[in-house]
């Protein structure tokens, strides 16, 4: 008997203080690159574990409200984000100790200012522009968003060549 009316009133408590569930495609608006490392940590994270020295972007093209950086030990690849949250604009460089392919896609020969030569990849069917070259033994790849100012070439020789 004294089961019967504490089941009921258990119930009802649980069910008015109940959370619920966090939906996993929900991002949280203070992390609006997810979850991310200072690029200082990520690209020790990188240069330790595969012994290799990275250069960084002394030029971006915009000013970042946000920056963040992610080690992939398993892909081998540190990823670099920056984010102007206001603009919108996105430029993000990843790094691979192997070269990728281009299979898909024609991309047009560029040469940066120290001689490096690059493929740059634009096509109407990626919402953003690419530059991809190989330097110090390392795959280097930019992207930047394209949004309504079409081809990002200049603004991505700009950012290749500023890497120190």
């Amino acid at each position: 008997m004294f089961f019967n009316k504490l089941i009921p009133i258990i119930l009802s408590l649980s069910i008015i203080h109940s959370i619920p569930p966090k939906d996993p495609l929900n991002s949280d608006p203070s992390k609006p690159l997810g979850d991310v490392a200072p690029i200082k940590v990520s690209v020790s994270q990188f240069e330790n574990t595969n012994k290799q020295k990275i250069s960084l972007p002394q030029y971006i093209p915009f000013t970042p409200t946000h920056t963040g950086g992610h080690y992939n030990k398993l892909l081998q690849m540190l990823t670099i984000d920056y984010l102007n949250q206001k603009t919108n604009e996105l430029l993000s460089i990843s790094v691979y100790l192997k070269e990728s392919s281009d299979k898909n896609n024609k991309p047009e020969i560029v040469t940066l200012a120290d001689g490096t030569i690059a493929k740059y990849i634009h096509s109407d069917k990626y919402i953003a522009d690419f530059i991809r070259f190989k330097k110090n033994n390392l795959t280097y790849e930019i992207g930047i968003l394209k949004q309504e100012k079409g081809r990002r070439l200049d603004a991505l020789i700009k950012v290749a060549n500023s890497l120190q």
